[in-house]
């Protein structure tokens, strides 16, 4: 999932926000959502199949007509201030393909984004030269597992990762396209009072941040 406050439906009510709690940051082999097991009941019927939350970087990368770059020329490393950096893991460039997932667009005519005009990339060799990218992006988290567990069982195991002495720590994904660079960071705070932990929940529907650094050929955004 990408991160961010859900305020309503689309793309225009997606806030992105960096600092989370470690219920927020934990992926799960059962089905949980921020934390709470049973995500159905706590959230309602449209959180019933999700397992944890993933800290994700989306991507943005927006070039000019004299700067085509691919897919290909994409790299991504993330990094986590943990003593056993538990979140690390990179992937290389030549590692990401277009998809429905990484669309690549070549501008039209008009040579900008947008206008209709577009034409859009999902599939075909990563070396295709393309205008700008967006992509669903890159993360990570920590993880819960506990097989065949009551829903008890699957709460503690989920508090128990949460309430790791390793607390706090952060994690920042960089993605490089040819020599620009962006990069996001989550900061994990440590356990909340158990007071607060009803309020946070509720509080947040996903994880994200942005943070970039624009340059000529091609501009990036990471979230």
């Amino acid at each position: 999932m990408n991160g961010g406050v859900a305020t309503g439906s689309g793309p225009s009510a997606f806030t992105p926000i960096t600092n989370v709690t470690p219920a927020q940051a934990i992926v799960t082999q059962f089905r949980s959502w921020m934390g709470v097991v049973d995500p159905a009941s706590a959230f309602g019927a449209a959180y019933a199949n999700e397992s944890g939350n993933r800290m994700t970087f989306a991507v943005s990368a927006i070039g000019d007509p004299s700067h085509e770059f691919s897919i290909s020329q994409m790299s991504f490393a993330g990094r986590s201030s943990d003593p056993s950096g538990l979140l690390n893991f990179d992937v290389p460039f030549g590692g990401y393909n277009y998809s429905a997932g990484y669309v690549g667009v070549r501008f039209g005519a008009d040579g900008k984004l947008g206008g209709g005009d577009d034409i859009f990339i999902t599939s075909g060799p990563n070396t295709q030269l393309v205008d700008a990218l967006f992509g669903r992006g890159s993360g990570n988290s920590l993880a819960a597992v506990c097989h065949g567990c009551t829903l008890g069982e699957q709460q503690a195991a989920i508090d128990a990762v949460a309430a790791d002495p390793g607390f706090p720590f952060s994690f920042t994904g960089t993605y490089t396209v040819v020599e620009d660079s962006a990069s996001g960071t989550f900061n994990i705070a440590g356990v909340p009072e158990p007071s607060t932990w009803t309020m946070m929940v509720l509080g947040f529907a996903g994880l994200g941040f942005i943070a970039h650094r624009r340059k000529s050929k091609p501009a990036l955004m990471a979230a």
